[in-house]
């Protein structure tokens, strides 16, 4: 049910419809449009509040803060962002650290919660949050969620001697001062219908783009980047005029044993029949992807974006691409974190996750901004 329903709103918000909208979903549309207008107020209204200093943004001393988000609902890639620039800092022997909310996880507390110290995860999925668990495992660095991000802040300086922390999915907030604003737009549809929600995709108004220092528009699965056009850097350069404006690839990079650490190359995919599992806001390109890898989708199990999977949807997902003959499951780094706290594994069945990352040279400019 919540899977058919993002489906819906995606063909709403899309800036980009391929068929026009059927009459229920033209009805919702309108409905959801006053809806839009009052959520857009208030966060217009939010964030002047802080610019014009009736409220006061907290800054933390001897602490260089890095936020990477975006202005629109939906994957744009923050989370490899991040882990691609936590390793590149570690490389360069900067003492870095990640901070996040922990978006999806439950009876967890509202203050600070160590998840990894740099050794790995501590806690499961249930308390950070899979997005926080997959940065864990992907590299070994400081990993802290709260709901209070300056609090966080403080501990990872304080305690692990951070002098960089990366927000993950910070744009949205503006109560910890930060030294750079890095805004992700999705090159091929930056701005959706141009509504915020929940007619749109939009989080915020355009006008908080005002807070932005960098720019970067990410093309998904291709090799191919097209220049910017002329009329989005005219508009972006309108909100904020110093702000720097460039692109990045993200694209699966090799295929990584679930729950494990065997490799196999991306052409191992091609002229194999393949069954897909996401949870994600937008599994499009991640199906695509698979496609243009050569490999024959039979079927993609679809599940609602940040999907707790059961024990019954792990029963689902043998049973399907058993049943159709597949000769392995495919999946994302994100849906691994809790597919194998479910109990599905690269072990004993053939279950492959499609990792994903940035182009050096994206990761390159960017640190390159930063130290």
């Amino acid at each position: 049910m919540r899977a058919r329903l993002e489906q819906t709103l995606r063909r709403i918000w899309s800036g980009h419809r391929p068929l026009p909208l059927t009459f229920s979903e033209q009805l919702l549309y309108y409905l959801l449009i006053p809806v839009a207008v009052l959520y857009a107020s208030l966060t217009w209204a939010r964030r002047e509040l802080y610019r014009l200093g009736f409220v006061r943004r907290r800054r933390i001393k001897d602490l260089t803060v890095v936020s990477i988000g975006n202005i629109t609902v939906g994957g744009t890639g923050k989370s490899p962002l991040v882990i691609g620039l936590a390793r590149e800092l570690m490389e360069r022997e900067v003492p870095v650290a990640v901070v996040s909310r922990g978006y999806g996880a439950v009876g967890r507390g509202s203050g600070p919660l160590l998840v990894s110290d740099g050794s790995g995860p501590l806690v499961g999925p249930q308390l950070a949050g899979d997005e926080p668990i997959m940065i864990a495992r992907a590299v070994p660095v400081v990993v802290i969620v709260s709901r209070n991000r300056y609090m966080a802040a403080r501990l990872a300086r304080d305690r692990f001697g951070a002098e960089v922390v990366i927000l993950d999915d910070g744009f949205q907030h503006i109560g910890l001062a930060r030294d750079a604003d890095i805004v992700l737009l999705d090159a091929s549809d930056p701005f959706g219908n141009g509504w915020s929600l929940p007619a749109g995709r939009l989080r915020e108004p355009l006008s908080a783009l005002r807070d932005a220092d960098l720019f970067l528009f990410v093309y998904r699965g291709t090799d191919r980047v097209m220049p910017i056009p002329d009329r989005l850097k005219g508009l972006l350069k309108a909100f904020r005029r110093e702000a720097a404006i460039t692109s990045g690839v993200l694209r699966m990079q090799v295929l990584r044993q679930a729950g494990g650490g065997d490799l196999r190359p991306l052409e191992w995919l091609s002229e194999r029949p393949l069954f897909l599992v996401s949870g994600l806001a937008d599994p499009g390109p991640f199906e695509t992807e698979v496609k243009q890898r050569g490999g024959l989708v039979v079927a993609h199990m679809e599940f609602g974006d940040h999907h707790s999977y059961t024990k019954g949807d792990i029963e689902m997902i043998r049973d399907g691409w058993r049943s159709i003959g597949a000769e392995a499951v495919i999946t994302t780094a994100k849906d691994e974190v809790k597919l194998v706290s479910a109990g599905l594994t690269g072990e004993e069945e053939p279950v492959w996750v499609a990792e994903a990352g940035f182009d050096p040279r994206t990761l390159d400019l960017l640190v390159g901004a930063l130290v």
